[in-house]
């Protein structure tokens, strides 16, 4: 497999302003180095607090990083214009009806990426969104739908066709179905499966859920307090943590047993 993606020394460190006196420097990232390969599923995982979230906006450039760099392809990230960059890295937010225009039809609301990054007719960009209702699992009549007028289940599939219909390299999840009824999150967990497979996709997960690790992840990152303490293939990490922080986070979640695709990563 080719490297895909290349994550160099970044880090994050924001300054606390408190009235008159000089800001405080926090340090939410300490410098942190690991490399995705393509059509590898990456799981971030985490207490509340650990940086896991901040690595994912900045992957999907939300926010800059302090220092370091990103590569795709061998490319700098820093260097693209957001048009280029995000035709290769999407995400999917955790409140999916938060995230989408509620005075917005779904059938527009995926369109609108397509304005800046297809050169086809609106026609073409009308096909492209039908087809990608379509592989998520929707109908095309669900294209003049308001997403109020859609299921929970119904509204993350929406989120998934609006990270998909750019056609991206890497989809960064942060907590995307932490929300969801535990049936509806296998059957969107399944659906991430099928898509990876159909589409080649790489996928980083950040996730509390260690029964969603084991299904879809090939490796795990374990952050604590805004530092990488482990980074290793899924097996390694299940078998033989090397951090009491990783055993305990890779405990089986008895509250979440959901019959997930039987094609669970080895």
């Amino acid at each position: 497999m080719s490297k895909l993606l290349e994550v160099k020394n970044i880090s994050k460190y924001y300054t606390h302003k408190d009235g008159w006196l000089p800001g405080r420097r926090i340090c939410a990232l300490e410098p942190l180095s690991f490399s995705l390969e393509r059509g590898e599923t990456l799981a971030i995982m985490g207490e509340t607090g650990s940086g896991k979230s901040t690595i994912a906006k900045i992957i999907a450039g939300a926010e800059k990083p302090s220092s370091g760099e990103l590569f795709i392809n061998g490319q700098a990230l820093d260097k693209m214009a957001d048009q280029q960059r995000c035709r290769y890295v999407r995400m999917i937010f955790q409140d999916s009806l938060r995230s989408l225009n509620p005075q917005i039809t779904v059938g527009k609301q995926l369109l609108e990426p397509l304005l800046f990054n297809h050169d086809g007719s609106l026609e073409d960009r009308k096909k492209r969104v039908f087809e990608t209702l379509r592989k998520v699992g929707l109908l095309p009549e669900h294209y003049h739908f308001y997403p109020h007028m859609l299921s929970s289940g119904q509204q993350q599939r929406v989120c998934i066709a609006r990270a998909i219909v750019l056609e991206p390299q890497i989809i960064v999840a942060d907590e995307a179905f932490a929300a969801l009824d535990p049936s509806i999150r296998a059957q969107i967990i399944n659906l991430i499966l099928d898509l990876q497979q159909d589409m080649g996709i790489s996928f980083i997960f950040v996730t509390h859920s260690p029964e969603i690790v084991k299904h879809v992840s090939d490796k795990i990152l374990i952050m604590h307090r805004g530092k990488m303490i482990e980074f290793g293939t899924t097996q390694a990490l299940i078998t033989d943590p090397q951090e009491s922080l990783t055993a305990t986070l890779l405990q089986a979640d008895n509250n979440y047993k959901v019959p997930l695709h039987s094609t669970t990563k080895e």
